[in-house]
């Protein structure tokens, strides 16, 4: 395969100082040899996920999910390091949901360091605890929401018996005790329906692929109760003679059939090299910004390598055919099950409050499954709420925190945010004025519209 210099390429200096900053703070936590030996296993096992084999000679649920598992924040600073210093390397999906959070980190770093505990929190992070990143960068940026609204704040040692909050927040004569719960970044449904979706677009893959075919499919049952081969045989004969518009429509699903403009593409890739497994990729073979439904897209394509090594830096320089399929599912019952109530987090929260002082528990979410979902999940988490007695808990406060990344093709991230707060209180004003943890409030970021009602970036 042909390899180019990274010095052939234009790619500008990371110039985010904020992010930056927070990176070198929590790299200084790890010593560079440490660093190194951590750095090599993730990109050896990236390495091996990114072979090269006979496009489509494997299912699409052999397809690699770039992630690991083993070390999350190691992978996490790895995204980190790969967009300030090898941004040929750097992944847009994953490093979408993490930079804006070490941004938040890099704006307020000299308030974050002067958190009682932080060091000690982040060491333990860094060695012990590396696969529990997103629960304690949630913990991180709540003391650190706390300590912005004016709040002296301190993390509380774990016991090994007892009732222990995360954190004690005290301003004046007033103090709460805080604790954080983060629920798992996607529900394990998804990942089921995923797994699924995938199988059954295997099945045709090569039909699509031959004939440059870009599909819209909406499932109105859920994708479990269908065969491996409904797709295929629902499109069997339509594929065959692909006409452009509404090609099925029944209690089962709808599909549209659109074709990939190959020659749009062709077009771009003369003035643009496109990485592989990318948001432009996704974008020119779907024809839009792929937004929060699922997509999946194969190409036959002219491929090279960026730089040394074989660690997600294969570009495209040239495309011969390609398909698409967006796809979602409005049936209830999938709707319901990817829309997790916070019950157990929340009654697992109050088992860490003991009889005295006012408590307070922030939960943390990320929305990657659409409108009707998190509409479903607010309704779940109201009923929840309403029925806790505030006579018979010292719980005052909660506070759900919505994420959202977003991977434009035309910007490293677009980050979004929504607050919900519940309270067994009538009258009274929360103890924090300033509640988004990671967006600034002074951005025009519609807080009385929650962010899944709003226009995609």
């Amino acid at each position: 395969m042909l390899r180019v210099p990274v010095e052939k390429f234009n790619f500008p200096q990371y110039e985010d100082e904020d992010v930056i900053r927070a990176w070198q703070w929590f790299m200084s936590f790890i010593s560079p040899i440490d660093w190194q030996k951590r750095k090599a296993a993730i990109e050896s096992r990236i390495t091996m996920e990114f072979k090269e084999t006979v496009p489509f000679s494997e299912p699409l649920t052999e397809g690699t999910l770039l992630v690991v598992k083993d070390d999350v924040i190691g992978w996490y600073l790895y995204l980190l390091d790969m967009l300030i210093n090898e941004p040929h390397k750097y992944e847009n999906f994953q490093g979408a949901r993490i930079v804006p959070v070490f941004k938040r980190l890099g704006i307020d770093l000299d308030l974050l360091k002067a958190i009682n505990g932080i060091e000690t929190r982040v060491k333990s992070l860094m060695k012990k605890r590396r696969l529990e990143a997103d629960a304690i960068l949630f913990e991180i940026t709540s003391a650190l929401l706390w300590a912005r609204n004016g709040y002296e704040v301190a993390f509380l040692e774990e016991k090994n018996e007892g009732k222990t909050p995360d954190i004690l927040a005290t301003k004046g004569d007033k103090s709460w005790f805080i604790e954080c719960k983060r629920q798992s970044k996607t529900a394990d449904y998804t990942y089921r329906e995923t797994y699924k979706r995938q199988k059954m677009v295997s099945y045709i893959s090569n039909y699509l692929i031959k004939k440059n075919i870009l599909l819209d499919i909406i499932f109105h049952v859920e994708l479990e109760s269908l065969p491996d081969t409904f797709l295929k045989e629902i499109l069997d004969q339509k594929i065959q003679n692909p006409v452009i518009g509404k090609i099925v429509s029944n209690a089962q699903v709808d599909i549209w059939l659109d074709f990939v403009d190959i020659t749009e593409i062709k077009k771009h890739l003369v003035k643009y090299y496109v990485k592989n497994n990318s948001p432009m990729l996704n974008t020119l073979i779907g024809k839009k910004p792929v937004d929060n439904r699922g997509f999946t897209c194969g190409i036959f394509a002219d491929f090279f390598r960026v730089g040394d090594g074989e660690v997600n830096n294969l570009y495209i320089r040239d495309v011969e055919n390609a398909f698409g399929v967006y796809w979602s599912c409005d049936a209830n019952e999938s709707i319901e099950a990817k829309a997790r109530d916070i019950k157990s987090h929340v009654y697992k929260a109050m088992q860490q409050f003991d009889s005295e002082g006012t408590a307070v528990i922030h939960i943390g979410m990320e929305t990657f499954d659409g409108p009707d979902v998190e509409k479903a999940r607010f309704e779940k988490i109201k009923e929840t709420i309403e029925k806790i007695d505030p006579t018979k808990t010292n719980l005052r406060w909660i506070f759900c925190n919505f994420f959202q990344a977003y991977s434009p093709p035309d910007q490293d991230w677009v980050f979004d945010e929504t607050v919900s707060t519940m309270t067994s209180y009538a009258t009274q004003d929360a103890p924090i004025e300033t509640k988004l943890m990671i967006v600034p409030e002074n951005v025009d970021n519609s807080k009385y519209l929650n962010h899944w009602n709003r226009p995609l970036p």
